[in-house]
C-alpha cells in the first residue's frame, strides 16, 4: 500500500526545517545584540568599529548606527548535456538532451542596527532592520598588524 501524501509531508517537513533554521539565526542575532544592553558604548565601538553615525537626542540620549552591506553575483551555470544510446531492431540510436543554462543572479544583503545610549554612556536598547541581520555574525575587526579579531 502506498501513502499518497508522503511527498507532501516531506515537502512540508523540509519547509519547516528551513524556517526553523532562519529563526535560529534570528534568535542568535537577537541574543548577540541583547548582550550589549548595559554595556558602555566604548565597548560596542571597539567591537563594531568607529564607522558609525551618531545622533544626539533632546533628552540627553544618543543613538549610534552602523550599517553592513554585501553585494555580489552568484555565477551562472549549465546542467550537463545528457547523451543516451540504445539499440532497437532498426539499429543503434543516440539521443542528445542539451543542458539547461541558468544565468548569473545578483544578490544584496544588508543590516542597519542602532544602539540607544543614555547620558551615562550605557546601552539601553537596540534596533535593527534589513534582510541580512539574521545572517550577520558580528564584525570582522582588524587589530594591530591587520590580524582579524572575532
Amino acid at each position: 500500500m502506498r501513502i499518497t501524501g508522503t511527498p507532501t509531508i516531506r515537502i512540508a517537513g523540509l519547509l519547516s526545517l528551513i524556517l526553523l533554521s532562519s529563526c535560529a539565526s534570528t534568535v542568535r542575532f537577537e541574543q548577540m545584540m541583547d548582550g550589549y544592553v548595559g554595556a558602555p558604548i566604548a565597548d560596542v565601538q571597539r567591537v563594531f568599529g568607529y564607522n558609525y553615525i551618531e545622533r544626539k537626542l533632546t533628552d540627553g540620549q544618543r543613538v549610534y548606527t552602523w550599517a553592513w552591506q554585501e553585494k555580489g553575483v552568484f555565477p551562472g551555470y549549465e546542467t550537463p548535456t545528457t547523451i543516451q544510446t540504445f539499440t532497437s531492431d532498426k539499429g543503434q540510436h543516440v539521443i542528445v538532451i542539451p543542458g539547461t543554462y541558468f544565468p548569473q543572479t545578483p544578490y544584496e544583503t544588508n543590516c542597519e542596527f542602532s544602539f540607544l545610549v543614555d547620558a551615562s554612556d550605557k546601552v539601553v536598547s537596540w534596533r535593527a532592520h534589513g534582510n541580512g541581520c539574521a545572517g550577520f555574525y558580528g564584525p570582522k575587526v582588524l587589530g594591530p598588524g591587520g590580524k582579524s579579531h572575532p
